[in-house]
């Protein structure tokens, strides 16, 4: 396992005001995480809205986080485009800022093509131009229902420039874990997978939850590796339920809410996203006192 893909990972929201990036917010955003156990950030992901902005605007999230960022903290950065070169040339102005690794989603316009052979001459092809080690990044629900297939990560695994993926799938984030290379680190990237991951051998996880509860998120990690099992699975449970009665139903939305409710700065998403009403963000804090993460007069 590699030291630096042990824990819990922040897949950083992106905050607008005024429908313009928001790089005040986004710092503050930051420089408050630093005091939580999180590992280490992953900005210009899904969290992070990246499809709905230009390189340069995604150039300046990524130095505001590296400028903020804590220097244990490890860096992650999405760098995913629709075809290996533009991924690439986007990669290499990543690598002159510098990063730990670089995250790169399944290319999906053409969906119907991304067979297993196109996955892996795309993955090969970049690892191969870049100098940041690669990880793959799988969340069909965001690409079209493209998936890495298990076969794509035996095969990938053994490249010396791919180090890991991140798993946001259903169901198979065991399988991959069944076939891959020693050298290879598997992150859950949901709360809902987190704990089935751990158990099957993950070194962390990216997890939404943790852009506004990055402690329960990684009390749940510290007692999973404490061996404390029947305490994960009651808080993995209880986060589970959490996520699916709070933030779910809203996507980005429901999670900057939940940054606004939780002392961080959400700010806005990006149209077309649209962000939650008063009655949403009610139901939102709501789930929260419920469940015993805020009280009434918080």
């Amino acid at each position: 396992m590699n030291d630096k893909l042990a824990g819990v990972f922040i897949p950083v929201v992106t905050p607008f005001t005024d429908q313009k990036v928001d790089l005040g917010k986004l710092a503050f955003n930051i420089q408050k995480a630093n005091q939580t156990p999180v590992r280490g950030y992953m900005p210009l992901g899904s969290n992070g809205e990246f499809a709905h902005m230009s390189d340069e605007e995604q150039l300046l999230v990524y130095k505001t986080v590296k400028e903020n960022a804590a220097k244990d903290k490890v860096l992650i950065a999405g760098i995913a485009r629709q075809s290996a070169y533009s991924t690439i040339e986007f990669g290499k102005r990543i690598e002159d800022i510098g990063a730990d690794f670089v995250s790169i989603l399944t290319p999906n316009y053409f969906a119907s093509f991304m067979n297993d052979t196109a996955l892996i001459k795309y993955y090969t092809v970049i690892a191969d131009a870049l100098s940041i080690p690669v990880l793959m990044y799988n969340c069909p629900k965001f690409a079209s229902g493209v998936t890495i297939s298990p076969e794509v990560v035996k095969i990938l695994s053994s490249h010396p420039n791919i180090m890991g993926m991140k798993d946001t799938s259903t169901g198979n984030i065991s399988k991959y874990l069944a076939v891959k290379d020693e050298n290879f680190d598997v992150l859950a990237g949901s709360i809902t997978n987190f704990l089935e991951g751990l158990k099957a051998g993950a070194s962390g996880g990216v997890l939404s939850m943790a852009n506004y509860l990055p402690e329960a998120c990684c009390l749940l990690y510290e007692m999973f590796k404490q061996g404390n099992i029947a305490e994960a699975e009651r808080l993995s449970d209880e986060l589970i339920r959490l996520s699916k009665n709070a933030t779910d139903k809203y996507g980005v939305a429901g999670v900057k809410a939940s940054c606004d409710i939780f002392g961080y700065k959400g700010g806005e998403v990006r149209n077309p996203l649209i962000d939650c009403n008063e009655q949403q963000r009610k139901e939102i804090e709501k789930a929260f006192i419920e469940a015993g993460y805020l009280k009434l007069n918080d």
